[in-house]
C-alpha cells in the first residue's frame, strides 16, 4: 500500500468584529444575507430552503402550498461560485413575515441574472403588488423597476434605463431608501435611479417573496440570483465602497466607481474570496473593524493614521486551512497553512497610501491546544509570492477564547500577502501534511481507496464520499479514526457500489467535535478493471475478499498455503458473484499464498 501523510487544520467561523457582507454590519443592521455558496439545502439540485447568515434567522423556503415549485442549485454559475436559477414559471422562495425585514429605510445588494428578459422579473418583493414594503424587478429591456407604498396612500414606482439587468452575465444591483434622501439605484456602483422622496414606506407584515410577486400572475423570475443583501439603513459611502467590492471580486465584475481591490484580478493571484475592508472618506463615513464572512479580522480603531479617502481591503486564494504538502515557510519554522490572503492599501481612485499600523485577529477554533507564543505573522515583504525567504512575526496574544492577535503592526502594505505559520508542529500543530489520497478499479462495480495518516489529533471517523458528477456527493462507507496517535495508520475502504464509467471520490475527515476537513477529489475510470483476481484487505488480520473480474466468475475452490508450504484449513464459498469471502481467523500472523482453482 502506499503511504501518505494525513492531518489536518480545522477552523470553524466564530463570530467577532463585524461580520456582514465585506465585514460592514452586524445582525443589528444586516438583517437578511442569502448567498448561494452557504446554507442551500437541496435535493438534487431542487431547492427547498436557503438559510440566512445574517444572525436573524430570516431563512428563504418553499412553503407547503406549493412544494414543486422549487429553483434549481447551479454549482460554478459565476466566477466558481453557486446560484439559485428560477424557471420562469413558478420557481420561488418566501421569507415569513418578520419585523426585522418590515422597513421603512434601507439598503439592499442582490447579484442576479436574467435567463429570459421578460416583463415583471419580480427579483423581491416585500408584499403585495400595490402594496409594496418594497420591491425590486426587471422589465423586458432589463430595466430596474422599484415600487413603494407609502403611509400617505401614495405609490411611486420609479425605474431606471433599459440594459441594467442582462442575460449575459451577473450584476450588481444595488438599492437604498431613506426619507431624508430618497432613492439611489445602482449596477456595479454606477448610478441608475435617484429621486428626493420624502415619504414614509408603508410596513405590510407580509412576505418577502423571491422570485415571484405572488398576487400577479406571471411575475416569476426567468433568471438566478447569486447573493441577496439587506440592512435597515442605508450604509455611509466608505461602507457601500467596501461592500460594492466584496461582491465585484467574488463575482468577477467590474465596477464603475471606486474599484479599489484589485487582488481579486488574474494577474494579482485571484484572491476573490472572503473579501473584506476597513475604510474612511470622512470623520462620519467610516469603517474601523471589520471580518466579514472570512476567519481574518483587521481593526484600526486603537491607532491613529486612518486618514480621509484611506482604505486597506483584504481577500484570499481560497486554498485550504490545513498544511498538507506545504514546504514554502522559513527554516525556523516547521509549517504554515495552504491559504493566503492579500491586501489592497489605496485611495478611492486605487492609488497606495499608508493607513497606518493595525490589529491582525486569526479566530483558530476547532484547532484543538494552540501554544500562543508558537504562532507566527508571515509577511512577502519582497512581493515575490514566497514566505521561505521572510522574517516570521511573532507577539501573539490570545484576547479571548480562540482568538489570536498580531497587534500594532505596519506590515501590511499594498499588495502585499500575509499568511499564519506555526513554530512547534507538535504543541500547535498547524501544519499536518497530505501527500496523497487515493482510489482505484478493484473490480466489476467496485473501487478501492486507501490513505494513511502521520499523526491524529482528535479524530472521531473518516468518510469516503462518491460522486458520478463531482457536485451531488453521497457516503461510499465510513472508517473509526485512532482519536489521537503520533505513529503511522494506513486505512483502506472498499466501494462496492461504484456503478458508472467515471467516478469522483473524496475523503472527509470529522473531528470529535463535528469539524470537518476534505481531501483533494480523485478520479476513478472504471473501465480501467481488473485483468485478473485481488484480495483486500492485505494485509489483513483475518476476513478477506477476493474480487474477480466479471469475465472469469465460474465454478472456483481455493487453497491458502502457508509460508512452510502447508495448506491452511479455511472458510469459503464457491463465487457466484464476482466477490468471495476468505476466513482465516484464528491463523498465525506470517505470509500466505491463496491459489484459485
Amino acid at each position: 500500500m502506499r503511504s501518505l501523510l494525513f492531518t489536518t487544520l480545522l477552523i470553524s467561523l466564530a463570530s467577532f468584529a463585524q461580520t456582514g457582507p465585506g465585514g460592514v454590519g452586524t445582525s443589528t443592521n444586516n438583517v437578511l444575507w442569502l448567498r448561494a455558496n452557504s446554507g442551500v439545502t437541496q435535493s438534487a439540485g431542487a431547492v427547498s430552503q436557503w438559510n440566512d447568515q445574517s444572525g436573524n434567522a430570516n431563512h428563504a423556503y418553499l412553503p407547503g402550498a406549493i412544494p414543486t415549485a422549487k429553483p434549481a442549485f447551479v454549482s460554478n454559475s459565476v466566477n466558481g461560485y453557486p446560484s439559485l436559477d428560477f424557471d420562469g414559471t413558478d420557481d420561488q422562495l418566501w421569507v415569513t413575515d418578520a419585523a426585522s425585514i418590515d422597513l421603512t429605510q434601507w439598503h439592499f445588494f442582490i447579484v442576479v441574472t436574467a435567463d429570459l428578459q421578460k416583463d415583471y422579473n419580480a427579483w423581491m418583493v416585500k408584499g403585495d403588488d400595490g402594496d409594496e414594503n418594497w420591491e425590486m424587478l426587471s422589465y423586458s429591456d432589463g430595466n430596474i423597476h422599484t415600487p413603494t407604498k407609502y403611509t400617505d396612500g401614495t405609490r411611486t414606482f420609479p425605474s431606471s434605463a433599459g440594459g441594467q439587468v442582462t442575460t449575459t452575465t451577473f450584476e450588481v444591483i444595488e438599492y437604498s431608501y431613506s426619507t431624508a434622501v430618497g432613492r439611489d439605484v445602482y449596477k456595479n456602483a454606477t448610478s441608475i435611479i435617484t429621486d428626493n422622496e420624502n415619504k414614509t414606506p408603508k410596513v405590510n407584515n407580509l412576505p418577502l417573496y423571491i422570485a415571484n410577486e405572488r398576487t400577479t400572475t406571471g411575475r416569476c423570475v426567468n433568471g438566478d440570483i447569486a447573493e441577496v443583501v439587506a440592512y435597515n439603513a442605508p450604509l455611509n459611502s466608505t461602507q457601500r465602497i467596501i461592500v460594492n467590492n466584496y461582491l465585484a471580486a467574488k463575482y468577477g465584475r467590474t465596477l464603475g466607481a471606486n474599484d479599489i481591490y484589485v487582488q481579486d484580478n488574474p494577474g494579482n493571484g485571484n484572491y476573490d474570496h472572503d473579501v473584506a475592508g476597513i475604510g474612511r472618506l470622512s470623520a462620519t463615513s467610516l469603517q474601523t473593524d471589520s471580518r466579514g464572512s472570512g476567519l481574518v479580522q483587521i481593526s484600526k480603531a486603537a491607532y491613529t493614521g486612518l486618514g480621509d479617502n484611506e482604505f486597506l481591503l483584504w481577500g484570499h486564494d481560497n486554498a485550504e486551512m490545513d498544511a498538507w504538502g506545504i514546504t514554502d515557510f522559513p527554516p525556523t519554522m516547521q509549517g504554515r497553512v495552504a491559504r493566503v490572503w492579500r491586501v489592497n492599501e489605496v485611495n478611492g481612485s486605487g492609488t497606495a497610501v499608508d493607513v497606518g499600523n493595525v490589529d491582525i485577529t486569526f479566530d483558530l477554533a476547532g484547532l484543538g491546544a494552540v501554544t500562543t507564543s508558537d504562532l507566527r505573522l508571515l509577511v512577502d515583504t519582497d512581493n515575490d509570492g514566497l514566505f521561505a525567504d521572510e522574517t516570521p512575526i511573532s507577539g501573539a496574544t490570545n484576547p479571548s477564547g480562540t482568538l489570536y492577535r498580531f497587534s500594532n503592526t505596519a506590515a501590511l502594505v499594498n499588495g502585499r500577502r500575509f499568511t499564519i505559520g506555526t513554530m512547534n508542529a507538535v504543541a500547535t500543530p498547524l501544519p499536518i501534511e497530505l501527500l496523497a489520497f487515493e482510489a482505484e478499479p478493484f473490480g466489476p462495480n467496485v473501487a478501492r481507496t486507501s490513505w494513511s495518516t502521520a499523526t491524529e489529533r482528535n479524530n472521531d471517523h473518516f468518510t469516503v464520499e462518491r460522486s458520478l458528477d463531482g457536485v451531488y456527493w453521497e457516503v461510499a462507507g465510513t472508517l473509526a479514526g485512532a482519536g489521537n496517535s503520533t505513529e503511522v495508520l494506513n486505512y483502506e475502504l472498499i466501494d462496492d457500489q461504484a456503478f458508472g464509467e467515471l467516478i469522483y471520490y473524496r475523503l472527509r475527515q470529522t473531528d470529535n467535535n463535528g469539524a470537518f476537513t476534505l481531501s483533494d477529489t480523485r478520479v476513478v475510470y472504471m473501465e480501467d478493471r481488473l485483468t485478473g483476481p485481488a484480495i483486500y484487505p492485505n494485509p489483513g488480520e483475518g476476513l478477506f475478499t477476493i474480487v474477480w473480474p466479471e469475465a472469469m466468475v465460474g465454478s472456483t475452490r481455493y487453497e491458502v498455503i502457508d509460508a512452510a508450504g502447508r495448506h491452511v484449513p479455511i472458510r469459503s464459498a464457491s463465487p457466484t458473484t464476482s466477490m468471495t469471502e476468505l476466513d482465516l481467523r484464528g491463523q498465525a500472523p506470517g505470509t500466505y499464498v491463496v491459489r484459485a482453482i
